[in-house]
């Protein structure tokens, strides 16, 4: 009689696993080390404003790329339905969030950054950020730092999303989605014309110089953006 065939492995590998631990751990890495960087190049003087660095949507999209990087990193070691739920939610604003800022900030710092960085005060007390004078002295980022802040987080998750995770299935793909990117977005507009009205200026100069008007179709439009390349993305995925 010929032997019994082996079962066949259940899950991933060892190897698979510490690959994708590694992977996910290596991102959150980077990006922090990347924001703890920040100080040393611009200082500290947006950090003793009110609402600190996280006026920045940058960086409230890199606290959530964070978690779910982390969340995955933990999955990794103990697989949980509950555990990876969540990561699969908080995945679900972090990436097209990501790539949102990605497609506003980069076109913006390589054309016109007077619009996206704010005027070194320091060096230029009388820097009039609201008119975000051309003359006012710019201080950028060293490109691995502008890397670790503006690029890694969406390239990460597009990456975690197609290779190691499957797509989204209704109603996480349309009702879940919608609901997301309302709730993020009105959020994160809140909080940053609450910020800018006690400060007297927004984190990002494009934002002073435009009325409330403009401010709020900006909102609207970049979560119709998100929206609308989260849904691209999962079409896309197998």
């Amino acid at each position: 009689m010929a032997a019994a065939s082996a079962s066949p492995p259940h899950g991933p590998s060892h190897a698979t696993t510490a690959a994708r631990f590694l992977f996910h751990t290596l991102v959150v890495a980077y990006m922090l080390h990347s924001y703890r960087s920040i100080a040393d190049v611009v200082g500290k003087d947006f950090e003793a404003e009110y609402g600190g660095n996280l006026q920045y949507l940058t960086v409230v999209g890199m606290v959530a790329t964070c978690i779910t990087m982390g969340l995955s990193a933990v999955n990794d070691l103990m697989p949980f339905p509950v555990l990876h739920g969540a990561k699969r939610l908080v995945a679900l604003a972090a990436m097209p969030v990501e790539i949102t800022i990605s497609a506003i900030y980069w076109p913006l710092i390589l054309l016109a950054p007077q619009l996206m960085i704010p005027p070194d005060l320091q060096a230029a007390p009388d820097a009039d950020i609201k008119a975000a004078s051309a003359d006012a002295p710019l201080v950028f980022l060293p490109m691995w730092m502008d890397l670790g802040l503006h690029a890694v987080p969406a390239a990460a998750l597009i990456i975690d999303f197609f290779l190691l995770e499957r797509k989204y299935r209704p109603p996480m793909s349309n009702k879940v989605a919608i609901a997301v990117a309302i709730l993020f977005t009105s959020g994160y507009a809140s909080w940053v014309e609450h910020c800018a009205s006690i400060n007297g200026h927004f984190p990002y100069p494009f934002l002073t110089i435009m009325s409330f008007s403009g401010r709020v179709k900006m909102y609207a439009i970049s979560a119709v953006f998100a929206l609308l390349v989260f849904w691209l993305l999962n079409a896309l995925h197998k």
